[in-house]
């Protein structure tokens, strides 16, 4: 009896060290997928919109808008990768970043979802104090399939 308990507890351990592993693998999230928008308030007032699209290869592409308190609108584009791994959502941008930022995400509506910036290849936003949410944008073509461009 003692020698099937030790055997299923060593398969059950065993079993254990594979989910941990497997969280330390990168995946995309497919709820992540598709088109989202979103907008924050910088603490100066300017105010910060923008629609990302995340397709299921992991790259994205997002277009902000900056609108200042006296109307002056700055416009830019930023592309790279994302990814889940250890329970974090990833984003590098292709230009400029060694490392990704890195941030816990929490769907707080079904078809909303809150980030919270917890590592930074060194931004001006402070961990644990930036957060942000966007929304997916339904009348927006699918992002999933992988286009070429």
């Amino acid at each position: 009896m003692k020698l099937i308990f030790m055997a299923l507890l060593l398969v059950g351990l065993s079993g254990c060290d594979v989910l941990t592993k497997a969280k330390q693998r990168p995946y995309i999230d497919v709820k992540l997928i598709g088109v989202w928008k979103g907008e924050h308030k910088e603490k100066g007032g300017t105010i910060k919109s923008w629609t990302q699209t995340r397709k299921a290869d992991g790259t994205y592409t997002i277009e902000f808008s900056f609108t200042e308190i006296n109307g002056r609108v700055q416009s830019f584009t930023e592309s790279g990768r994302w990814w889940i791994m250890g329970d974090l959502f990833h984003e590098i941008s292709s230009t400029g970043m060694e490392k990704p930022d890195r941030y816990q995400y929490q769907f707080r509506k079904m078809d909303c979802v809150t980030f919270v910036l917890v590592g930074n290849d060194g931004l001006v936003e402070e961990v644990d104090n930036y957060e942000f949410s966007e929304c997916f944008s339904k009348d927006s073509p699918l992002a999933g399939m992988s286009q070429s461009t």
